[in-house]
């Protein structure tokens, strides 16, 4: 059984011819039941506060969860945002690759086009020279050869003015 503080005022005990004095006895219950009403009206403001402070603790718990919640959703797009954009740099990488290798091989190839290339030209040219050394040689050949008439020739041209020379001194020597 509780007790209130109205059980407390209405208590009322049997009166013996040697017990306590009424009035006394009646002014300590008075006393009593307002300690008791004060400590249950502080006792029922606690618990209000404690009601209020649950109430807070359970908006602070759901606002944490909440956060928590919405920390979790971000970071999950973070993630996956990071995962999309690092997918979307493995390919654009493995792109670039791809044409890095193909101008490579291009190159390659244009180098070997261009080389070979040279080398032919080179031969050609090669060859022009040799065909021209020989044509040299060859006119070089016969420019002695004509050197060697010529020089035949213009002996026997010098020989015969000579002989003519001779011959016109034994006149001129012959007429005096």
């Amino acid at each position: 059984m509780q007790v209130t503080p109205e059980m407390i005022r209405e208590q009322r005990f049997k009166v013996k011819l040697s017990g306590f004095d009424k009035d006394e006895v009646t002014s300590f219950l008075i006393d009593i039941a307002e300690d008791l009403e004060e400590i249950l009206e502080e006792n029922s403001l606690l618990k209000s506060e404690l009601d209020n402070m649950k109430n807070k603790q359970k908006d602070l718990e759901d606002l944490f969860l909440s956060a928590k919640q919405f920390s979790d959703e971000k970071i999950r797009k973070a993630e996956t945002e990071a995962a999309g954009i690092t997918s979307e740099a493995q390919k654009q990488a493995a792109l670039l690759e791809e044409q890095a290798q193909k101008s490579a091989a291009e190159a390659e190839n244009k180098h070997g086009e261009i080389l070979d290339e040279a080398r032919r030209k080179a031969d050609e040219i090669l060859t022009e020279a040799r065909q021209k050394k020989a044509e040299l040689e060859q006119e070089l050949l016969d420019l002695k050869a004509k050197r060697i008439n010529l020089i035949s020739d213009l002996k026997g041209v010098l020989n015969s003015c000579q002989s003519w020379i001779r011959e016109m001194g034994d006149v001129d020597s012959k007429q005096r």
